[in-house]
C-alpha cells in the first residue's frame, strides 16, 4: 500500500570496517527497540495480574484440585470494604475546636473604650443636635434607637455593666460563628481545646452568633421589659460586640482524622502457610476468590521476602510470552520483509504503533473500565496495512491479538475479536486509494463486532437487552476506530516519511501546480515524462512492483529541467542547440544540475522522499557519453571519465530502476527513423543490457527474470506510441 525505501546502510556481509560498525549499531538499535517494547508492555498493564492463577475457576464452579497457601498472608479487604470503613471512621470522628480565653478581656476593653468615646462626644458637644450628628458619624453601624439612647441615656455605666455581664457569660461558655458550617459527621460532637483542658461537647450545646444574639435579645426583654428603647439599644450595641471566640482547628482535625484512618486495618483475616484455601470438589465461593486475590497482592507487595521463587517466576513468564510475540513479529519481517526489517525508521513506526495500541487498551480496560468491545484494537491494523502492506498488517494483527491475551490474564476473548476484526480491517483497506473509501473498514469492523458479540454473548445466555447494548458498542467501535485512523494517518505519513497510495494518487493529478509548470515551461520534458510514466507503470505491473509509485516517480523525475529547459533537446523544438557554444565540461555540468535542481524544486513543493528518490536516482552514475566523447575529440584525457558521470546514487529500489530503464528507452526510441517493432525490441534489449553491464542495476534487486518481463512490458507501450496511421486520400474536386 505504501512506499518503503531500501535501507541506505550496509547490507550484512559487507567486510568493510565502517560497514561492520554500522551493522553493529543498527542491530543494537533493533535490539534496544525490542527490549524497550517488551518492558513497556510488561510493566504497563496491572502488575498484580501476573500473580493470579491462570486456572482460577469462576465463582460457583467446582474446584478440580486443592489450592494450598504457600506462605502465611492476610486476606485483604476490597475497595468497597475499605471505603465503607473509611466513611464509618470519618463520620464518627468529632471536629476539633480551639477556645480563645483572651477574647473575653479584649471585648471588655473594647466595650470600655466604646462608652469612653460616647462620654467624650457628649462632653464636647453641649448641643443636642450636634451630639446626635457626631454619634451617628462615630457609630454608623447603630440604628436610630441605639444612637438616641446613647445621646439621652443617663445611666450608661449601669447599662455597660449589664451588657458586659451578659457578654462574659457568652465568652465563658464559648461562641462559634455558625454551627452549621462546621464539618460534623454523623457523630455530631466536637472536641473543645482549652488551655490544659480538652472537652467533648455535643453540637447542640454549642452557641453560635445567631443563638447568642437571640439570647441577648431575650435577656434585654427580661431586664428592660417596660422600656423598649433600652431593649433595642442593648440588642444593637451588644450585637456589635458579640464575636466568636471558638474557631475550627483544621490542622488538628485533619491530623486526628489521618491518625484514625491509618489505624484502619487493610485485612480482615489471615491464611496460614499450608492451609487449604480451596479443597478439591468444593464449590468456589466469593470468599475463596478473595483469598486467592489477596495471595497475589501480598506476593507482589512482599516480593522476595515471602517466596522469592514464586515472585520471580510469574514475572519471567510474562516477559517470556511478550518477548516471544515481539520476536515472532521481528522474525516475520526479517524473513519476508527484509527491507522493512533493515529500515530503522519503519521498525520505529511499527513499534510506536504497537505501543500506541497497548496504551489505548490499558486506558480503556484498566483505567477507564470501559467494555472490551469499545477498545479500538483495529487502529494499528488499518494504519500498518495502508502505510506498509497487507501481509505486515495481518502479521501485526495476530501479534497484537496474542499480546492482548497474555496481558489480560490469558483471557483470549479480546484476542479473538482483535484478530477477526483486525484481519477484516486489513483486507478492507489493502487497496484504498481514496480517503472516501474508508467507509469499507467502518462496515467491515462493525459487522465483525456485531456478529461476534451476538453469538458469543448468546452462548453465555446474556439477556437480550444486554446483547443489543453490546452490539451497539461494536457498531460504535467500527466507526470511531476508522475515524481515529483517518486522523492519525497523515501524522504517521509525515513523521515517518511514508508515502501511501492515497498520497501518490493525489500527486498523479496532472493539474497539480508543479506538473502544470512543467507542461508550460518545458513541454517536451512534460511529454517525455508522461510516456516514461506509462512505460514504468507497465514494467512495474509486469513484475509485481508498485506501479502507481513508478508512474508518479516518472512524472516528477525530470522536474529539475524547468529551471533551464532550453538546454535539453526535447524542449529545443528544432532550434539550434545551446550546447554548441559550450565546452563539453560545461554542458555536462548543466545536464548534471537538473538532478540537484530537481531535488530542490521537489523539496520546496513538499514532495515525499519516495518521489524525490526518483529524481536523484533515475540517472544513477551513468556516463554522459556524448559530451565525454566530445571532450575526447578535443584532446581531454581518459582519466576525466568521472567528471562526466551523474552524481548518483544508483537506483535502490525496483521502481526507481524501472524508471531509469524507461527514461533511457524512451529517449533512444526517439532517435529511430523507422520505429518498427523489431527495431524497438532491439533498442529495449540494448538499453537494459547496457545498464546491467555498467552496474547501474546492482542495488535494485531486479532479477534476470524480472528484467525480461520488463523488456516484454515496454514493447507494447512503445509500439502503441509509434503506431502507423492509415493515410487517407485527398478528396477529388468535382469539375
Amino acid at each position: 500500500m505504501s512506499t518503503v525505501k531500501k535501507p541506505v546502510f550496509s547490507i550484512p556481509g559487507n567486510s568493510d570496517k565502517n560497514g561492520i560498525q554500522l551493522q553493529v549499531m543498527n542491530y543494537a538499535f533493533r535490539l534496544a527497540l525490542a527490549l524497550i517494547t517488551v518492558a513497556l508492555i510488561v510493566f504497563l498493564f496491572p502488575f498484580s495480574s501476573i500473580y493470579q492463577s491462570l486456572n482460577l475457576p469462576p465463582e460457583g464452579s467446582i474446584a478440580k484440585e486443592d489450592v494450598i497457601a504457600p506462605f502465611t498472608f492476610p486476606v485483604l479487604k476490597d475497595k468497597e470494604e475499605l471505603e465503607r470503613d473509611r466513611s464509618m471512621v470519618l463520620s464518627n470522628l468529632p471536629v476539633v475546636l480551639q477556645f480563645y480565653p483572651a477574647k473575653e478581656e479584649s471585648v471588655a476593653a473594647e466595650l470600655k473604650r466604646f462608652f469612653a468615646r460616647v462620654d467624650s462626644i457628649k462632653l464636647s458637644n453641649p448641643k443636642n443636635e450636634s451630639r446626635m450628628k457626631n454619634l451617628r458619624l462615630a457609630f454608623p453601624q447603630l440604628e436610630e434607637e441605639g444612637i438616641l439612647y446613647l445621646n439621652n441615656g443617663e445611666d450608661l455605666d449601669v447599662f455597660g455593666s449589664n451588657l458586659l455581664f451578659i457578654l462574659k457569660e457568652f465568652y465563658q461558655k464559648g461562641l462559634v460563628d455558625k454551627v452549621e458550617d462546621l464539618p460534623f459527621g454523623d457523630y455530631r460532637k466536637a472536641v473543645l481545646l482549652k488551655p490544659n483542658q480538652e472537652t467533648l461537647i455535643p453540637a447542640d450545646e454549642l452557641v453560635d452568633l445567631p443563638k447568642a444574639k437571640e439570647r441577648l435579645l431575650s435577656l434585654a426583654l427580661v431586664k428592660f421589659e417596660d422600656n423598649q428603647l433600652l431593649v433595642k439599644a442593648m440588642y444593637e450595641i451588644g450585637s456589635w460586640f458579640v464575636v466568636p471566640n471558638i474557631t475550627l482547628n483544621r490542622e488538628e482535625t485533619e491530623a486526628r482524622r489521618k491518625k484514625a484512618l491509618d489505624l484502619i486495618t487493610q485485612h480482615k483475616g489471615m491464611v496460614l502457610k499450608g492451609e487449604v484455601i480451596i479443597s478439591k470438589d468444593q464449590k468456589i465461593t466469593e470468599k475463596d476468590l478473595e483469598k486467592l486475590s489477596s495471595l497475589a497482592e501480598f506476593r507482589l507487595k512482599t516480593g522476595f521476602t515471602s517466596d522469592p521463587w514464586h515472585f520471580v517466576l510469574p514475572l519471567l513468564g510474562r516477559i517470556f510470552f511478550v518477548g516471544i510475540m515481539i520476536a515472532g513479529l521481528a522474525l516475520f519481517l526479517y524473513l519476508l520483509r527484509p527491507l522493512i526489517f533493515f529500515d530503522n525508521n519503519r521498525l520505529l513506526m511499527i513499534t510506536c504503533t504497537l505501543i500506541l495500541q497497548m496504551i489505548l487498551t490499558y486506558l480503556f480496560m484498566f483505567r477507564w473500565h470501559f467494555s472490551e468491545y469499545l477498545i479500538p484494537v483495529t487502529i494499528s491494523s488499518i494504519l500498518l496495512t495502508i502505510l506498509l502492506d497487507l501481509e505486515v498488517g495481518l502479521a501485526f494483527t495476530f501479534t497484537l491479538g496474542l499480546l492482548l491475551g497474555v496481558v489480560n490474564f490469558f483471557d483470549f476473548k479480546l484476542s479473538f475479536i482483535t484478530i477477526i476484526a483486525g484481519s477484516l480491517a486489513c483486507f478492507s483497506v489493502k487497496d484504498v486509494t481514496h480517503r472516501y473509501r474508508f467507509y469499507r473498514p467502518m462496515l467491515y469492523i462493525s459487522f465483525a463486532y456485531v456478529v461476534f458479540i451476538y453469538f458469543s454473548e448468546s452462548m453465555k445466555l446474556s439477556p437480550s437487552g444486554s446483547i443489543l447494548s453490546l452490539c451497539g458498542y461494536g457498531l460504535f467501535n467500527g466507526f470511531i476506530s476508522t475515524i481515529l485512523t483517518m486522523g492519525l494517518l497523515p501524522i504517521f505519513e509525515s513523521f515517518f516519511d511514508v508515502t501511501t497510495d492515497i498520497t501518490l494518487l493525489e500527486l498523479s493529478d496532472l493539474n497539480r501546480p508543479l506538473l502544470k509548470r512543467l507542461s508550460l515551461e518545458a513541454p517536451g520534458t512534460y511529454h517525455h515524462s508522461i510516456i516514461v510514466g506509462n512505460l514504468a507503470e507497465a514494467g512495474a505491473k509486469a513484475i509485481g512492483a508498485k506501479s502507481l509509485l513508478a508512474r508518479v516517480g516518472a512524472y516528477y523525475h525530470d522536474i529539475g529541467k524547468v529551471e533551464k529547459p532550453e538546454y535539453f533537446v526535447e524542449n529545443q523544438m528544432g532550434a539550434k542547440s545551446k550546447h554548441e557554444k559550450l565546452t563539453p565540461s560545461m554542458s555536462a555540468l548543466i545536464l548534471e544540475s537538473h538532478v540537484k535542481e530537481g531535488i530542490e524544486v521537489a523539496k520546496k513543493a513538499n514532495l515525499p522522499q519516495a518521489v524525490i528518490d526518483f529524481i536523484s536516482q533515475h540517472h544513477g552514475t551513468t556516463l554522459m557519453s556524448y559530451f565525454y566523447n566530445k571532450a575526447l575529440e578535443r584532446g581531454a584525457g581518459q582519466n576525466l571519465k568521472d567528471e562526466y558521470r551523474y552524481p548518483g546514487p544508483k537506483p535502490r529500489t525496483k521502481e526507481t530502476a524501472i524508471v531509469m530503464l524507461a527514461d533511457a528507452v524512451e529517449a533512444a526510441s526517439r532517435t529511430l527513423d523507422d520505429p518498427k517493432p523489431s527495431r524497438l525490441k532491439s533498442v529495449i534489449k540494448k538499453i537494459i543490457d547496457s545498464k546491467l553491464e555498467s552496474g547501474e542495476l546492482a542495488d535494485s534487486n531486479l532479477t534476470f527474470y524480472e528484467l525480461s518481463a520488463i523488456e516484454q512490458a515496454f514493447l507494447p507501450v512503445l509500439i502503441g506510441m509509434f503506431h502507423l496511421r492509415v493515410e487517407y486520400p485527398e478528396p477529388v474536386e468535382k469539375t
